[in-house]
């Protein structure tokens, strides 16, 4: 059977389709996965750079073994079976992870106290869909490359019609690669924010489970006659129908709070009684830690932390000033509504927080003399080094981890010409032996000398939020007179990034 050119480009352009789907869904899925393991896990650059080490590592895998696989193709339509087969495979395995995913992460970080390897759990559960969908790049080039060797002999002239291997090859990966590339950018920028995590992960599983009916149809149509095929079309699409119905009853059953996404993180929200009184908190690792407190009645934060700084601010009447962490927005809030007089500056990188911060936390609009700037705190003083403010409050964590850009030396360097009075709000363990909560002492006391001060909840050495000060701030002692501060600890530098490890552990044999 010879086609003619127009059926040649259409077939072309199916097969290319189906690369960009695969490489859309399958980066899509890992961008899902990332978000819902941070919950557990968190999302530091260590975290992220093992699981896409697993992703790229099962691309390969599936690339690899999809040429093997390849070698034993002998027609066009067993080519287009097969590979019709491993994306439905892709599509259910995907499913299947899903349901998996938080009962291993729940499972991994009861019994290790390595998120890396919980990173590579999440990897290496998803890494088998993404094998088994980029095994199908090179079973669609193969069938490109029979078709066109079959094309060739049927041919009445002698033509070459179609293309050769290697640019069939090129395009294929090219393609797939594109649709990569979309799937790690709109998800985060598009389908987190605007239709919801679950809502994204069933896209995802469509798109693969529409990938494989596509490969599946293109063989029934061209080749209805060859029945030479280990694999039948309906064995395909049982398992791709199969992958979207397990991921609609894992929607519908799955009781898993998914917060408000964002593009750069996701929030959780929950209403609480407070000393007899309604109020809400925010969190981006809930379970663990809580971001901010806010009690409706009488507009004030809940928190600890944010009553030592409520009370320093009140110490020190400054006229302007900074919080570099939004959150909740909860000690910021309780201090624009008591002080109108005063200009507040809200610095966090997550744009979208103030409207979640208005409809679900506040439950009214942000204090008109706070000003929020959606950036990075440090790449936005660093851009403004004149910037000058009476008052700073560091408060940006992820999860109960500081972002540590925020402490090393030269950072905190840079915040000293920015402000005068300067307190940070860390969680750490106040005892000598903890290195995470001394690099955090170390780098402050370097910085600030006799003019370090800290101060701890209680007496004990649990984890624990610690304020600290660059002036004596209620309740404070220096820093140098501490018993828990060990001066013999290392420093953190920009160029030594001790603290991005998100988990506590202590680098003292480092």
């Amino acid at each position: 059977m010879v086609m003619s050119r127009f059926m040649q480009k259409k077939v072309l352009g199916i097969c290319l389709v189906i690369a960009l789907l695969e490489g859309f869904a399958g980066l899509g899925i890992e961008i899902y996965a990332i978000r819902i393991s941070a919950t557990y896990i968190g999302a530091s650059i260590s975290i992220t750079g093992v699981i896409l080490a697993m992703v790229l590592i099962a691309i390969a895998v599936g690339y690899w073994y999809g040429g093997r696989l390849s070698q034993h193709i002998s027609t066009p339509r067993q080519a287009l079976l097969k590979a019709g087969h491993v994306l439905s495979l892709s599509a259910i395995s995907h499913a299947i992870a899903c349901i998996m995913q938080l009962p291993l992460l729940a499972f991994m970080t009861a019994n290790t106290s390595s998120p890396i390897l919980a990173a590579m759990g999440v990897g290496l559960l998803f890494g088998v869909g993404l094998a088994f969908g980029s095994t199908a790049i090179p079973l669609i080039t193969q069938f490109l490359s029979l078709k066109h060797k079959s094309d060739s002999v049927n041919s009445n002239s002698g033509a070459n019609l179609g293309v050769d291997t290697g640019k069939n090859a090129g395009m294929m990966v090219a393609i797939t690669t594109v649709g990569s590339v979309l799937g790690s950018t709109l998800t985060p920028i598009l389908l987190l924010p605007y239709i919801g995590l679950m809502s994204s992960l069933a896209l995802f599983i469509v798109t693969l489970a529409i990938s494989s009916y596509l490969c599946t149809k293109l063989a029934v149509q061209l080749y209805p006659d060859d029945y030479v095929s280990a694999l039948t079309p309906r064995q395909n699409h049982m398992l791709a129908v199969s992958a979207v119905i397990i991921t609609a009853a894992f929607i519908m059953l799955s009781r898993v709070d998914t917060g408000y996404q964002t593009a750069t993180g996701a929030w959780f929200i929950k209403q609480i009684i407070y000393e007899d009184k309604l109020a809400v908190t925010i969190t981006d690792k809930p379970g663990q830690s809580t971001s901010s407190c806010w009690i409706y009645l009488t507009k004030k934060n809940c928190h600890w932390y944010g009553e030592i700084t409520v009370a320093a601010i009140e110490q020190l009447e400054p006229k302007s000033l900074v919080f570099l962490g939004g959150a909740g927005m909860g000690t910021p809030s309780e201090v624009a509504h008591a002080n109108p007089e005063m200009a507040l500056t809200v610095i966090d990188i997550d744009k979208d927080l103030p409207s979640i911060i208005e409809t679900h936390f506040l439950k009214a609009s942000i204090a008109p003399n706070i000003e929020f700037i959606g950036d990075d705190a440090r790449g936005y003083l660093t851009r403004h080094r004149d910037a000058s403010y009476d008052f700073m409050l560091i408060d940006a964590f992820q999860g109960r981890f500081v972002a540590s850009n925020l402490y090393t030396l030269e950072a905190l360097t840079q915040f000293k010409t920015n402000s005068n009075y300067i307190m940070a709000n860390i969680i750490g363990m106040p005892t000598p032996k903890h290195g995470y909560t001394q690099t955090i002492f170390k780098n402050w006391y370097e910085v600030f000398g006799d003019s370090a001060y800290v101060l701890t909840k209680n007496d004990s050495t649990n984890l624990q939020n610690i304020m600290l000060c660059n002036f004596a701030c209620p309740g404070s002692q220096p820093l140098a007179h501490a018993d828990f501060f060990n001066q013999q600890q290392k420093v953190h530098t920009d160029d030594i990034p001790r603290l991005d490890r998100y988990l506590y552990r202590s680098i003292e044999s480092l």
